[in-house]
């Protein structure tokens, strides 16, 4: 799925930038509506994964990795890189206060907390540059959210 990616982002972007992103850990997330739109827009700048176990992107993502950004069930439409990630163990961090602090900049409402509330994980990634990109398709299967495509150099 690199590959295709970075297939496609050669028709699209200048060599400098790309040999940029090659040199940075690369992940793909999957975004649902509304949270993409608000995202696009910039309404969104802290993007959040809830979880009950230990899965990506928890602990495995890092201040300056690029975020390539495809619709659930669609096409990617972008990439960001990160500005900051902060990791919070809900079993010692009240998601309340997590709510509390970041809500406005999450673009979330009363409903997305209640469906939070069971989780044991959080990791807030700070976004920091957001790329538009012509939509291409990717050949993705299965139902994991986030992957892992490449390690930083």
């Amino acid at each position: 799925m690199y590959d295709e990616i970075f297939n496609n982002l050669e028709k699209q972007l200048p060599s400098s930038e790309l040999n940029e992103l090659r040199s940075k850990a690369i992940h793909l997330g999957i975004f649902s509506e509304p949270y993409l739109t608000y995202m696009l827009e910039d309404k969104i700048t802290i993007e959040s994964r809830f979880s009950k176990n230990k899965m990506m992107p928890y602990n495995q993502i890092a201040k300056d990795d690029i975020v390539i950004v495809k619709k659930s069930s669609g096409d990617v439409l972008s990439y960001f890189t990160i500005k900051d990630v902060l990791f919070f163990d809900l079993n010692t961090t009240s998601i309340e206060g997590i709510k509390s602090k970041y809500n406005k900049q999450l673009c979330v409402d009363e409903t997305f907390w209640i469906n939070k509330k069971n989780s044991s994980y959080a990791t807030l990634i700070i976004i920091d540059k957001l790329f538009n990109l012509k939509p291409f398709h990717v050949n993705k299967k299965g139902m994991q959210t986030w992957i892992k495509l490449k390690e930083s150099n």
